[in-house]
C-alpha cells in the first residue's frame, strides 16, 4: 500500500543570519569535504547543527558582553547561537572537536525537536531531520482496574522508530501487542442471552509507514503518510494470560479460537500550520483500513471493524522550551465503525487526547496523556478499548540519540560512586552519557536479581532488571501476586534527572518509572512502580536521600517513603543506613543496613542485612519476618 510524507515543521522559524563583527574576520570550519547539494522543497528549514556534515559551516564569536557563539552555513541561516566561553574562541580543529564543543554549549530551544504526532491517533506534517532517528516505547490502559483481566490488565504495549532516511523522506516501523481478556464480560454468540462471559483476546500488529512533503509555505507544511500492517486478532479459547481460560470468541458459536492474520494500511494528509513561535495547528483527513469480519471459515464470519474515513485535529503549545502541551480529537466517519460493548454492538465513537510531553532535554522526553483510545499503529489507533469505551492513560518514552544532550559535568570519585545507587532507597544521580552498569544480588533467603544500566544521556538512564523472589513471610495478597517464590519478576524502565546539585541547583532530584509484572503462571499480574528521588549532599562525606514511592497495581497500590543516607568511611568504604516507611501498611515498613566496598573505579561489593522483601521494586514496599543476610556485586564500564 502507498505510504509516503512530508516535510518537518519546526517549533520556531530559524533566526535571521548574523553580521559579521566588523572587527576581525569570520573564522571557517569545514567538517568534511564539499558534497552536492540536497535535494531543496519549500517550507522553514528545521536542520540542527549536528547533521550539517556535508556543509563548510563558519565559527564566528561576538566579543560582547554575552559572549555568543554563532554557527552557520555559508549557504543558509543560522544553525545554532549560543554563549561560550573565553576558552572556545576559536575554530574547532577536527569534526570531534566541533562536535564536543557544541555538546558542551547550553542548550537552546532550537534544540528541541518538533512533536510527530498528537497522542497515538493524529500525525503532524512534522518530519524528522536528515540521518537522525527517534525510539519511542510505551503503553496505553483503561483507568479503573483491570476488568475482567484483573491487576493493570487491558495495557497495549508499543514501540516504534521513526528515521529521517533523506531530507524529505521519513521511514517508520512499529509494533504492538495486547493480551488480556475483554475488558467486560460479553454475550457470547451461542450462549444463552442471560449469561455473561469473559472472553480471551490477544491483537498484535506491526508494519512499516512511509512519510514525505507534498506542499510548503512559509509557515506551513502538506505531507502524505501511509502504512502497510498486519493484525493479528485472536478471540476465544485461551490466551495464556491471567484470566484467559478456555472460553467463547465473540465471533461465532464455534467451540474453538476464532484466529486470523489481517493485512491492514492506512492513509493520512496531515497539513500542520505554524500559527506563531510556539503554536502549532495540524488539520488531517486520513482513512484506516481493517478487516470488517473475522472468523470466515473458522465456524463463520462475524463483525469486525471495516474501513473508516476519518478527520481529525489537534494543536500543540510549547509553553516553555521543555514543555509542550497538546491535544486531539479524531472522527471516524464510517463506513465501519472503530468500538464494540459487552452486548457486541459495534458503533463509530471520537477518539480524544489531551496530553503533556516533557523533554528532560532535547535527546530524551517523556510524554502522559489521557485519552479513550486503545490503538497504537497507524491503521489500528482509532479503536477504543474492546467491549468497552472507557477513559484511560498514555505514558510513552521518546529518545532521540542524535539530538543535542544536556551539557556534562565534572565528576569526582566520590559523586561517581553516588551514581551507582542505593539498594532499597535511591540516589538522584546517573553515570555520564554512555556508561553500562551491571549488578547481581544475592541474599541468605534465596532472592536472586539482576541490573542492567545504559546512559542514555548525561542525564537518563534505561535500566533493566530481574530475578526472584523467595521465602517472604507472613504472606500477603501482595506478595502471592507480585513476589510469589521462584516466579521471575522483571522491570523495565528509566531514571531522569530533573535537578543536579553538580549544577548549582541545592540538591539533585531525579523521577525513576518502571514497568513488569511477575512471569509467574499463577500470577501473570503487572504493575508500575514510581519514586521521586531527592539526594543532598551536604559535605564530601554525608549524601542523604529522600525517595517517596508507590507501586501501582489495580489491585492493591502501597506507597511510603524512603529514607537513607551514604557515609564515606575514608577512601574505599561507605556505610548506607536505610529505611522503607509504608504509609499503606505501617506494619510492611523496612530497614536495610550495607557496607559498600569500593574495590576500584569501576567495581564495588555490596554487604548487608535487611528485613526488606527484597530490593527489586514492589520489594521495597514489603516486610519480611526474618532477616536476610545479601551480597551485591557492582560493575561499570
Amino acid at each position: 500500500m502507498l505510504v509516503v510524507l512530508a516535510a518537518a515543521l519546526g517549533l520556531q522559524s530559524p533566526a535571521p543570519r548574523a553580521e559579521p563583527i566588523e572587527t576581525r574576520a569570520p573564522l571557517a570550519w569545514e567538517l568534511e569535504p564539499p558534497a552536492p547539494a540536497r535535494p531543496s522543497h519549500s517550507g522553514p528549514s528545521v536542520d540542527p547543527p549536528w547533521l550539517e556534515g556535508a556543509r563548510t559551516l563558519v565559527w564566528e564569536w561576538d566579543p560582547d558582553p554575552e559572549d555568543t557563539a554563532r554557527i552557520w552555513a555559508e549557504d543558509g541561516p543560522d544553525l545554532a547561537a549560543k554563549p561560550i566561553s573565553p576558552a572556545a574562541r576559536t575554530a574547532p580543529p577536527s569534526q570531534a572537536d566541533g562536535k564536543a564543543l557544541l555538546g558542551g554549549l547550553p542548550i537552546i530551544p532550537s534544540d528541541y525537536l518538533p512533536l510527530l504526532r498528537l497522542g497515538p491517533a493524529v500525525p503532524t506534517a512534522s518530519q524528522l531531520p536528515e540521518e537522525s532517528w527517534q525510539i519511542s516505547v510505551g503503553q496505553l490502559a483503561p483507568f479503573g482496574g483491570g476488568g475482567q483481566a484483573r491487576g493493570t490488565g487491558n495495557q497495549t504495549y508499543f514501540g516504534r522508530l521513526d528515521a529521517g532516511v533523506s531530507d524529505v523522506w521519513q521511514f517508520s516501523v512499529f509494533y504492538s501487542v495486547a493480551d488480556d481478556p475483554l475488558y467486560a464480560p460479553v454475550r457470547a454468540k451461542g450462549h444463552p442471552p442471560n449469561r455473561l462471559s469473559t472472553s480471551s483476546n490477544y491483537w498484535e500488529a506491526f508494519g512499516g509507514a512511509l512519510q514525505r512533503p507534498l506542499a510548503a509555505g512559509r509557515n506551513w507544511t502538506l505531507s502524505l503518510a501511509g502504512s502497510l500492517e498486519q493484525f493479528h486478532v485472536i478471540s476465544g479459547g485461551g490466551c495464556g494470560s491471567s484470566g484467559c481460560q478456555d472460553n467463547p470468541n465473540i465471533f461465532n458459536s464455534a467451540a474453538g479460537p476464532v484466529s486470523t492474520r489481517n493485512l491492514a494500511g492506512s492513509l493520512a494528509l496531515p497539513i500542520s500550520w505554524q500559527a506563531t513561535r510556539n503554536l502549532q495547528v495540524t488539520f488531517t483527513p486520513g482513512a484506516s483500513f481493517l478487516p470488517p469480519t473475522q472468523g470466515d471459515g473458522q465456524g463463520g464470519a462475524g463483525t469486525f471493524f471495516g474501513t473508516n474515513l476519518t478527520v481529525a485535529a489537534g494543536v500543540s503549545w510549547r509553553f516553555a522550551p521543555q514543555l509542550s502541551l497538546f491535544g486531539s480529537g479524531l472522527l471516524p466517519l464510517g463506513p465501519g465503525t472503530n468500538s464494540f460493548d459487552g452486548e457486541l454492538n459495534f458503533r463509530r465513537v471520537p477518539i480524544l487526547t489531551a496530553g503533556l510531553n516533557w523533554a528532560i532535554n532535547p535527546r530524551f522526553g517523556l510524554e502522559g496523556a489521557l485519552t479513550n483510545g486503545w490503538g497504537a499503529t497507524p491503521a489500528t489507533a482509532l479503536l477504543t478499548l474492546p467491549s468497552q469505551n472507557k477513559l484511560g492513560f498514555m505514558g510513552r518514552f521518546v529518545y532521540s540519540p542524535e539530538a543535542s544532550d544536556s551539557p556534562g559535568v565534572t565528576m569526582g570519585d566520590r559523586q561517581r560512586s553516588l551514581t551507582l545507587g542505593g539498594l532499597t532507597v535511591n540516589t538522584a544521580q546517573v553515570p555520564p552519557d554512555g556508561t553500562l552498569q551491571l549488578w547481581a544480588n544475592a541474599d541468605s533467603l534465596g532472592n536472586l536479581f539482576g541490573f542492567f544500566g545504559y546512559s542514555l544521556s548525561n542525564a537518563v538512564q534505561f535500566q533493566y532488571s530481574g530475578g526472584v523472589f523467595n521465602t517472604i513471610e507472613p504472606a500477603t495478597t501482595l506478595s502471592s501476586l507480585y513476589a510469589s517464590d521462584g516466579g521471575y519478576n522483571e522491570r523495565f524502565g528509566a531514571k531522569a534527572i530533573v535537578l543536579n546539585q553538580l549544577r548549582g541547583a541545592p540538591f539533585s532530584t531525579a523521577g525513576r518509572l518502571s514497568v513488569g509484572r511477575n512471569r509467574d503462571p499463577d500470577s501473570l499480574q503487572g504493575y508500575a512502580f514510581f519514586e521521586l528521588i531527592n539526594t543532598w549532599e551536604a559535605n564530601r562525606w554525608l549524601a542523604l536521600n529522600l525517595s517517596p514511592k508507590v507501586g501501582w497495581s489495580g489491585i492493591s497500590s502501597p506507597w511510603g517513603v524512603g529514607l537513607s543516607a551514604n557515609l564515606q568511611l575514608g577512601k574505599w568504604f561507605q556505610l548506607i543506613p536505610e529505611l522503607n516507611l509504608v504509609a499503606s501498611q505501617v506494619s510492611a515498613s523496612n530497614g536495610t543496613l550495607a557496607l559498600r566496598w569500593l574495590a576500584s573505579r569501576t567495581s564495588a561489593v555490596d554487604l548487608y542485612v535487611s528485613n526488606a522483601a527484597g530490593l527489586l521494586d514492589m520489594g521495597q514496599l514489603m516486610g519480611n519476618g526474618q532477616v536476610r543476610v545479601g551480597g551485591r556485586l557492582l560493575l561499570t564500564f
